[in-house]
C-alpha cells in the first residue's frame, strides 16, 4: 500500500482501523492572535489528520481574535468528522467566548470545570457511592 492511500485510508477513522487511539497534547504559550493563526492551523491540521483525540491545554495561553478560534474550531470540526475530538481544557473566559462564537466543534473545558462550556451541559461522569 503506498503512503497516500494509507494516509486516506487512516483520515477516515479516529483509530485507523485500528483498535488503538492516539492521544496529542498541545500546550502552547502566550497570546494567540491573529499572527499566530497560520502556525496554529498547521500544526492542528496535521493532528486532526492523524490523531484520535487532541487536547488543547490554554492553561499558559490566550487566544486573542477571531482567526485564531475559527483555526481551532476548523480542526475540531475534521476530527469530529472522522469520529474524533479536539478538548479544549483550561481555557480562560475570553478564550472560552472566542471559541463559543467560531463554532461548536471545540469541546471547552474551564479550569477546574466537569462542565462541557461550549454546549452548554453537564459532562457526564461516574459517581461513587461513599
Amino acid at each position: 500500500m503506498t503512503a497516500q492511500a494509507e494516509m486516506a485510508r487512516t483520515a477516515t477513522s479516529p483509530t485507523g482501523g485500528a483498535d488503538g487511539w492516539i492521544t496529542a497534547t498541545v500546550r502552547p504559550a502566550g497570546e494567540l492572535g491573529q499572527v499566530d493563526a497560520d502556525r496554529l492551523a498547521v500544526l492542528l491540521g496535521a493532528l486532526s489528520l492523524s490523531a484520535s483525540v487532541v487536547v488543547l491545554d490554554l492553561e499558559v495561553a490566550r487566544l486573542r481574535g477571531s482567526r485564531s478560534a475559527a483555526v481551532v474550531d476548523a480542526a475540531a470540526e475534521a476530527l469530529e468528522a472522522r469520529g474524533g475530538c479536539l478538548l479544549c481544557v483550561n481555557a480562560d473566559a475570553e478564550s472560552r467566548a472566542s471559541l463559543a462564537s467560531a463554532g461548536e466543534h471545540a469541546v471547552l473545558l474551564a479550569s477546574g470545570s466537569p462542565t462541557e462550556v461550549g454546549a452548554h451541559r453537564p459532562v457526564s461522569s461516574p459517581t461513587v457511592d461513599g
